[in-house]
């Protein structure tokens, strides 16, 4: 299909194209006066009743489509009643199968287009906003009982606002309920941010039942960190993978200096051995809010101290409240909304307003 076709009533604006590894295209469609991304799987097909290959074959690869099936549209209804056009959760509109291809629906993102080092050069309340916003996306999915399994930076996208940027939280595809992964030799994703407990799982070192919202969790420390310092943790090379180093009795943590102490104490734990180590995604949000609420009303951001909270590190030079590095509220360079400069008291609270109404738009 191209560019002006159209399919299940979307009409293609674009040509498709290879995703990643080549395991999927995708395009941008539109329909009803909005737009959309439109993601067409390459595997499974469904064999019609034309299709090369014997009774027993034909039968087996529509088994399995059943099952893919099943997996997509169970997720999407368990997600419908906490998603929405607009929201920070980009979960499927759609799910539908044309001849032998499936095709997923999901609101089209209009991403900044902002990598782990460009966040990593934000200011910190700016960084913040990131922080909590990704944590309430997640706090909602395992709310849900549902396994992310497939967190990875570009799978939270970073999008501009009137305010600054937020996060929109992505691709599903692989998510589960807590108690039924797919079988170990199912599982996609990036390993870079596997959990331990995921690559035993997928090695047969480890049962279903150890794959819990912990996994994303580890996850979740593993992008803080790129997020705060523009790269992963440092760990020996030689074992490539971040949690194959932890299996192998390496301990990840986030590099303090310049840092609040209770963000370089979150982010740790979130990349604890032990899943049971690790605190939950109600607990990170908590802890979020809790710095959040220590930012200063005046005096300094990123010096010796976050309203007697100590900096990890060597301190940052002293940046005055009404300023925030001399940039007032500017999260976005040359973006007049945010620009003005705050003074005494006010800063804490156009912070928290920014938190406010950014974590708002996901119930629109």
């Amino acid at each position: 299909m191209r560019a002006g076709d159209t399919i299940n009533g979307y009409t293609l604006l674009e040509d498709f194209r290879v995703v990643g590894a080549g395991l999927s295209e995708w395009t941008f469609a539109e329909r009803g006066g909005r737009d959309f991304f439109i993601k067409r799987f390459l595997a499974p097909t469904y064999p019609d009743d034309d299709a090369p290959g014997s009774a027993k074959t034909k039968a087996r690869k529509r088994a399995r489509c059943a099952a893919f099936e099943a997996h997509h549209l169970g997720i999407k209804v368990a997600l419908a009643p906490v998603t929405s056009y607009g929201g920070n959760l980009i979960a499927t509109l759609d799910f539908f199968r044309a001849g032998a291809k499936y095709y997923k629906v999901t609101e089209k993102v209009d991403a900044a287009g902002l990598g782990s080092g460009d966040v990593a050069a934000l200011d910190f309340p700016a960084q913040l906003i990131l922080l909590k916003t990704v944590a309430h996306s997640l706090k909602i999915l395992h709310d849900l009982r549902i396994v992310h399994s497939d967190l990875k930076p570009s799978n939270v996208l970073i999008k501009r606002t009137e305010l600054g940027h937020t996060t929109k939280l992505i691709d599903f595809d692989s998510s589960y309920i807590v108690g039924n992964p797919p079988p170990p030799e199912e599982i996609v994703g990036t390993m870079n941010y596997y959990s331990p407990e995921l690559v035993r799982y997928i090695q047969g070192a480890a049962p279903a039942a150890d794959l819990t919202p912990a996994s994303d969790i580890f996850a979740l420390g593993l992008i803080y960190t790129e997020y705060l310092t523009g790269a992963a943790p440092a760990f020996d090379r030689a074992h490539h993978e971040p949690a194959v180093a932890v299996l192998n009795g390496a301990r990840l943590t986030l590099p303090p200096a310049g840092l609040p102490a209770p963000v370089v104490d979150l982010v740790d734990r979130m990349m604890a051995a032990a899943p049971a180590q690790r605190p939950s995604i109600a607990e990170v949000h908590r802890d979020l809010m809790g710095i959040r609420a220590a930012m200063p009303t005046s005096a300094t951001v990123l010096g010796t101290t976050v309203r007697g909270a100590t900096v990890r590190g060597a301190p940052a030079p002293a940046v005055a409240g009404s300023a925030l590095r001399g940039k007032g509220l500017r999260l976005v360079p040359g973006d007049p909304a945010v620009s003005a400069p705050a003074s005494g008291g006010r800063t804490g609270a156009l912070v928290g307003k920014l938190l406010d109404r950014l974590e708002g738009r996901r119930t629109r």
